[in-house]
């Protein structure tokens, strides 16, 4: 095997591997989504610091599950493109 189709088959399956872990943190994205809602619903509007604290913290998770979401699928689709142009 040439050292070329070396590297394709890992790019391949890097692009692979990519799109199924965001596809997985995706559905992991909507429970978790929604279980914060319940938590929001719950707390919301208290003006107890460790109330907003949870609040904060639950939301810059689930903006950075977001970003890895939008980051996996980016790199699924760059990978899957490089792999096909070789």
């Amino acid at each position: 095997m040439s050292e070329l189709q070396k590297l394709k088959g890992t790019i391949d399956s890097l692009a692979a591997a990519s799109k199924q872990t965001g596809s997985s943190l995706s559905s992991f994205r909507t429970k978790f989504s929604s279980q914060v809602s319940q938590v929001q619903s719950a707390i919301g509007g208290s003006t107890q610091r460790k109330d907003q604290e949870v609040t904060a913290a639950l939301q810059q998770a689930a903006k950075q599950v977001e970003a890895a979401v939008n980051a996996l699928e980016q790199a699924a689709k760059v990978a899957a493109a490089y792999g096909k142009s070789l």
